[in-house]
């Protein structure tokens, strides 16, 4: 999937402006420059979604997991994650870190779609979080 959308990314942004160009080029009557400016932000703003879409992650380290997904990036201290959610026939697109504060956090890397690699990804997380989680005796 990261592929796809950095390759879509690239796609649509020289889609936008090569189609922005050649309207001009063409001298298609309507079209103007103010056109052509508002066009490649239009394309610059659909790159940018799916440059961000391909950069979201869930990075494990020895201090925390840092939690990448489409609008905010998060980390996450062992000792605050409690445990993840995450059912085969559920009705979440993905995963959620239950956290000790009581709240809930959407892990987007890991996708319901995936099917048994998610499942994989999944118990791989908990097994991170019960290696990492300092114990109650400590």
């Amino acid at each position: 999937m990261r592929i796809i959308s950095l390759i879509g990314a690239v796609v649509v942004l020289l889609g936008f402006a090569t189609l922005s160009v050649a309207l001009l080029v063409v001298d298609w009557e309507p079209w103007k420059p103010v056109d052509m400016i508002w066009m490649n932000g239009l394309g610059i703003v659909f790159a940018a979604a799916l440059w961000r879409l391909a950069d979201i992650q869930a990075r494990p380290s020895e201090t925390g997991l840092v939690v990448r997904n489409m609008a905010r990036t998060r980390f996450f201290a062992w000792g605050e994650i409690l445990g993840v959610s995450f059912a085969p026939d559920g009705d979440d697109p993905w995963p959620l870190l239950d956290l000790a504060d009581g709240t809930t956090w959407a892990v987007m890397a890991i996708q319901h779609a995936d099917g048994p690699r998610a499942h994989e990804e999944c118990r791989r997380l908990r097994m991170l979080i019960d290696e990492w989680t300092p114990s109650k005796e400590d």
